[in-house]
């Protein structure tokens, strides 16, 4: 099965981002109010970059990830952290290679973006164990922080650690990358 990672760069990815995760929005994770997690799903695309990830067949939206340059609490200026605010894949492609390859993709268009980039941050709900399961891999890595801020837990990894971890040169022929 092919792959496509797309940058939404038109105003029908944007609608087709949005869209998707809206359906969706219920299995994302945020544990915000919907106002609030509509500031999370959208500011991708006016502070960063979002992304659609596309089965090509059937050709359909199978995913979606979005990132942010720098931090709200800092105005969004520590632009050297990159700041993931949302990542879904549906069910039925959670337990393949795919992740790894859409880590890639993402890591990809973060550098592309700015090449200044340290750190990669993103932010979990504290009691999912699936989640946590997940996430430990990334919290194992050289430099790696994890610290938990009101009942949400805080991940900060060395984008280069990330960038290498994420990197698996088999299959990479079944995967297209288009911007």
């Amino acid at each position: 099965m092919s792959f496509e990672f797309r940058h939404c760069t038109f105003e029908m990815d944007y609608e087709s981002y949005i869209s998707f995760l809206l359906q969706h929005h219920a299995e994302l994770n945020l544990p915000y109010p919907f106002a609030l997690k509509l500031s999370f799903l959208s500011s991708p695309l006016l502070l960063g970059k979002a992304m659609l990830i596309l089965s090509e067949e059937p050709y359909e939206i199978i995913g979606a990830a979005g990132f942010v340059y720098g931090t709200g609490a800092n105005d969004y200026k520590d632009r050297q952290i990159c700041q993931v605010e949302v990542a879904y894949l549906l069910p039925a492609y959670r337990r393949t290679l795919l992740f790894g390859y859409a880590l890639q993709a993402l890591l990809d268009a973060m550098k592309a973006g700015n090449p200044d980039v340290e750190t990669v941050q993103f932010w979990s709900p504290q009691e999912n164990a699936d989640l946590e399961k997940l996430f430990s891999k990334f919290g194992s890595l050289p430099g790696a922080e994890r610290s938990v801020v009101n009942q949400l837990v805080c991940y900060r990894i060395p984008y280069a650690e990330l960038q290498k971890a994420g990197r698996r040169p088999e299959n990479r022929h079944l995967v297209q990358q288009r911007s």
